[in-house]
């Protein structure tokens, strides 16, 4: 069966890629598998060689796809090499191969060698053999609701308006030592926040707990 899919990197599976999601899904309309291709580990990641933290890990992104209805998740492995493939032969030997019906992207998307491929270059090209859907930003009070945004958002504290934008709770996965939390995901850097772990309360503040164990832990920011 042919697919539905949007492309992209999706951290933190925010109000724009929801968009994009709700879009595969009335797409596929029971007739094509509704699909995301993304790409792990993060390209920026791999070309600047700085640690980098984010909304949700792979494995929370995945969990996120799920639940809005996705049914097939394509990972494509990023490497150095794979990141100087131009923008045809993306075309040619990464979604031609995909057996897509539509493509949907956002008005940003970029691709190949340095991203010179575009989402107008690809409704343009001739080389594929899917059709494609480009997808205008969600905004909030005039700003396009985005990954870098929310993740400002949180390092400053303001949870309240993150989740609005995330439209989901927002959670990390960390593991704890000696109070201090380490993790993946971003978290605040001001102020104190109110979470959960285990459905039992505590206060995150300037990077530590006041959590017994030493172990690794889900926690949810309420």
């Amino acid at each position: 069966m042919k697919k539905v899919a949007c492309i992209g990197n999706f951290d933190g599976v925010h109000q724009g890629h929801q968009a994009l999601i709700k879009k595969v899904i009335e797409l596929s309309d029971n007739k094509f598998v509704p699909t995301i291709i993304t790409f792990d580990p993060d390209p920026e990641v791999i070309f600047s060689n700085e640690e980098k933290k984010y909304l949700t890990t792979l494995k929370q992104k995945k969990e996120y796809m799920y639940n809005f209805g996705i049914k097939e998740i394509i990972v494509i492995p990023f490497t150095k090499e794979f990141g100087f493939i131009d923008k045809e032969k993306f075309i040619d030997d990464v979604l031609n191969k995909l057996k897509l019906d539509t493509l949907i992207c956002g008005k940003d998307f970029r691709f190949g060698y340095k991203g010179k491929g575009n989402s107008d270059y690809l409704i343009k090209s001739e080389k594929k053999n899917f059709k494609v859907e480009v997808l205008e930003h969600i905004m909030f009070n005039g700003e396009k609701i985005s990954s870098t945004l929310i993740g400002n958002l949180i390092r400053e504290g303001n949870l309240d308006l993150a989740k609005i934008l995330l439209n989901h709770d927002y959670y990390i996965e960390a593991s704890i030592l000696n109070n201090k939390v380490n993790t993946e995901n971003i978290i605040p850097l001001k102020g104190e926040s109110k979470v959960l772990i285990n459905s039992k309360k505590y206060i995150l503040k300037n990077k530590t707990i006041n959590y017994p164990d030493e172990k690794k832990v889900k926690i949810v920011f309420i």
